[in-house]
């Protein structure tokens, strides 16, 4: 077997994991709710101890590292198979906890090194994004035709802010890019937008793919001084935690070791701008006279809180959502740090597409059963 030089590095960490299986579950006790459930959305499907939260992962890294275990089918579908949540992050109570997601991403790596892994179509989205920037088989070409051209005229050249539009707004929902774009200006926001933007990297630094990251990071990081942008503003919270995090921040909780790009500025999610625009007295909102929910993204939660705190990724939706007139809020039972996946993460939704749906359906029944009639999030 190939020398797993990357997971070596984390060897003293990896053995911190005690096996204790708190990693399953959510539980959160208080002096008026408590809290006890399913937590990680591979083990709920699958409904084996191998896809089963961070013990899972931690001992098939353990096993390699003593030459225990040899590369395999099975052993590389279980960990492919993880959203990479951090839901199992949050419930660790040892030294592992902050390492967990890192240990996960760099068990893929080693498995891309070795040739066993991407799953197939994981593969194909990474060679996709060295062809064309981005992982939906979509030209770059066309990556602001959802920009109307009299719209587009109105931007500068230059501005304080760069909205980074992301992938999936600009190729899959781009009502979202559109109607981001029409509040900035209304708002009067100094913003650009650049036809040069590729994707952010957070899907191949997911599924093991550095080098195809590396890439992309060094390239926006340049396009981001070239643009004279002070600060990074953006809608998805997958770009949002790897401009934020992976960039900028150390082992465990980034990858500038990795990407090395000298990437320092400021990164907004819009969610937060509007929270801040609001509690300045500058939006004015209308009616909304609906049973309001609301999901916590992975991305925008657990990932950066202990980068960015409480009221920055938990709160400021909320609070935006609460100052509507008339609206009412509630809460689904699993929410902020012990939010359910939605299914979607560590290139889940393209490797195990099935998996990923049932683990979407079971939020939305979770939404439906409090009696929300709007589901919402900033993902």
């Amino acid at each position: 077997m190939a020398r797993l030089s990357e997971l070596e590095k984390l060897r003293n960490v990896i053995y911190t994991c005690t096996h204790c299986g708190n990693c399953k579950y959510f539980y959160n006790w208080g002096e008026k709710e408590n809290l006890f459930g399913r937590n990680c959305p591979s083990g709920n499907y699958f409904y084996f101890d191998s896809y089963y939260g961070s013990r899972a992962r931690s001992a098939a890294a353990k096993g390699l590292l003593e030459g225990k275990l040899e590369w395999s089918e099975p052993l590389v579908q279980a960990l492919f198979a993880c959203t990479t949540c951090a839901a199992c992050a949050q419930q660790c109570e040892v030294d592992f906890k902050d390492w967990i997601i890192r240990t996960m991403e760099t068990l893929r790596r080693e498995a891309v090194k070795a040739g066993v892994g991407p799953i197939a179509r994981q593969k194909a989205f990474g060679e996709w994004t060295l062809k064309e920037h981005n992982p939906y088989m979509e030209k770059h070409v066309d990556r602001l035709a959802w920009l109307p051209k009299d719209i587009r005229q109105k931007l500068p050249e230059t501005a304080e802010y760069l909205y980074f539009v992301g992938c999936t707004s600009s190729y899959r929902q781009k009502n979202i890019a559109l109607a981001t774009t029409k509040l900035l200006l209304k708002l009067g926001v100094d913003f650009t937008i650049s036809d040069d933007e590729w994707c952010c990297g957070s899907p191949h630094l997911r599924t093991g793919q550095w080098d195809i990251a590396q890439e992309v990071a060094r390239h926006n990081a340049e396009l981001v001084d070239r643009v004279g942008a002070k600060k990074v503003i953006t809608t998805c919270a997958g770009c949002y935690r790897t401009l934020l995090a992976d960039y900028q921040q150390e082992p465990p909780h980034g990858y500038s070791d990795i990407l090395n790009v000298g990437f320092n500025k400021p990164v907004i999610h819009t969610i937060q701008l509007i929270e801040e625009l609001i509690r300045k007295g500058k939006i004015e909102l209308g009616e909304y006279p609906k049973k309001v929910t609301y999901h916590d993204p992975c991305h925008l939660g657990r990932h950066v809180a202990p980068i960015q705190g409480r009221e920055a990724c938990y709160e400021a939706p909320r609070n935006v959502l609460k100052s509507i007139p008339k609206i009412e809020f509630v809460e689904m039972e699993r929410s902020r740090e012990w939010a359910w996946c939605c299914g979607s993460g560590g290139g889940v939704k393209s490797g195990f597409p099935e998996m990923a749906i049932q683990t979407a359906v079971e939020r939305i029944k979770e939404a439906e059963s409090i009696g929300a009639e709007v589901l919402t999030s900033v993902c």
